[in-house]
């Protein structure tokens, strides 16, 4: 579906379906694992539409750094983490010593922030009956937007 809407409207940005239909579009684009080039051609489009004032920037570097990892590189703006039997781990990040400024250009928080939200959430999650508290492989996570 998402792959239609790209090739008939480009990214649908916040003229087009507005600010939650955006945001919805992007989460399909971000999850969207198993269809690499229905990723990265989202995020051209979106850069695109970001560009143009169409779409929010953080937007922009989840899913950048999505692909990039996706396709064995660095992410840039470090917001993509795993699970893994010692807890909640970035990703590698190109450039460490740089990673806060570039986030900030894009409107993230710093790094150390983000990965403290982020294992807060978790163990919120985890302390609720019913929900798993395991750490396997494999689990990719994005930070906290």
């Amino acid at each position: 579906m998402l792959r239609r809407i790209l090739a008939e409207y480009d990214w649908p940005g916040h003229r087009l379906v507005g600010r939650d239909g955006c945001r919805a579009a992007w989460q399909l684009a971000l999850h969207a694992d198993d269809d690499p080039d229905v990723q990265r051609s989202a995020a051209r489009l979106l850069h695109r539409a970001l560009q143009a004032g169409d779409a929010p920037a953080w937007q922009w570097a989840h899913l950048h750094d999505r692909v990039l990892i996706s396709t064995g590189q660095p992410q840039e703006y470090g917001t993509q983490y795993t699970l893994s039997p010692q807890g909640v781990e970035r990703y590698p990040v190109r450039e460490a010593a740089g990673l806060d400024s570039r986030r900030a250009r894009v409107g993230l928080p710093a790094a150390a922030d983000a990965v403290a939200t982020l294992r807060q959430r978790l163990a919120s999650l985890s302390s609720r009956p019913g929900v798993a508290s395991g750490t396997g492989r494999g689990v990719q996570l994005a930070s906290a937007a």
